[in-house]
């Protein structure tokens, strides 16, 4: 599968080094609008290096679209309606619109739409789903320290709508409630929040995102009927206390050590060969957005546009 990468940023490098080390893959080209980020990020891959993404249209079966959230749509759109397969950084969009349009072209043009919800493939969380069944408390802190990357949007965007995609695999029973938190810091927009969100099933989840901590965290802990797993993104590791025979029985279980963004890229590979693969759709990503934005909206004042 030939295919480029849209934007080569700090994600856009990552999709570059992994992409051009994963079988079944043809590294073509990048596109950005930086000749600096170009040459530095995508030079030394031997691609062709372009500035108008429309230019990479008859090197590519697929592409990676890590440029800025607002370029979205419209760098999707571009590909979709020109018949190639497309993988975009989460959000998928900026507005609910927006990703009905990209969700309705790729099923129009029988394409496969992915979005980059990477935490997904993260293998201790793909060891978690296969064991949550009706969880009753989920607390997350997802963490880390300030970057001058992704601040055309807050943090629940850049970083706790990966938590938000997982807790709606686990539970799909619909939030009732949301009581949210959140201040900006250093930039303009939120850069640490705290959610409370109680579903409709009774599951109350507390998730806690921040962009300007010390260290950086990312854990989740998951609560149902006689099991809590206690899981580690960083160190993909799972704890798993079980209550068995009146006893509480503590395993750490071995998982395969598999780099999430490798993992995510072989199941979009064999979407688009419909091989099987999973990815998450793009239904999946308009669910965990439209979340995001009810939190956001319940961030901001009485009155506060």
């Amino acid at each position: 599968m030939r295919i480029g990468v849209i934007g080569t940023g700090a994600m856009g490098a990552n999709h570059l080094r992994v992409l051009s080390r994963t079988p079944g893959f043809e590294l073509t080209c990048a596109v950005d609008v930086s000749a600096a980020n170009l040459e530095r990020n995508a030079g030394p891959f031997g691609v062709a290096l372009l500035a108008d993404p429309r230019q990479a249209l008859p090197l590519v079966d697929a592409v990676a679209v890590a440029a800025p959230t607002r370029d979205h749509h419209a760098l999707c759109r571009l590909f979709l309606e020109n018949g190639k397969h497309v993988l975009v950084e989460k959000p998928i969009s900026r507005t609910l619109e927006e990703a009905d349009d990209l969700i309705a072209l790729a099923a129009a043009q029988g394409r496969v739409l992915a979005v980059g919800h990477l935490e997904r493939f993260n293998p201790a969380v793909e060891f978690a789903a296969q064991r949550v069944e009706s969880p009753l408390f989920i607390e997350v802190q997802r963490l880390g320290s300030f970057s001058p990357r992704s601040l055309d949007i807050d943090v629940i965007m850049d970083l706790m709508i990966h938590d938000l995609d997982i807790i709606l695999q686990w539970d799909r029973s619909g939030v009732r409630e949301i009581r949210a938190s959140g201040v900006p810091i250093i930039s303009s927009r939120i850069d640490i929040a705290n959610v409370r969100l109680q579903f409709h099933s009774g599951l109350v989840a507390n998730v806690t995102a921040s962009r300007v901590s010390q260290e950086k965290t990312r854990k989740l802990r998951l609560f149902q009927r006689s099991l809590y797993l206690s899981l580690d993104y960083q160190a993909r590791r799972v704890k798993m206390f079980q209550l068995r025979d009146g006893r509480i029985s503590e395993e750490l279980p071995q998982i395969e050590d598999v780099e999430p963004l490798a993992n995510m890229w072989r199941h979009f590979g064999r979407a688009v060969a419909g091989a099987g693969g999973r990815i998450v759709s793009g239904g999946d990503a308009r669910a965990a957005l439209e979340l995001a934005q009810a939190i956001v909206a319940a961030l901001r004042p009485p009155g506060d546009a």
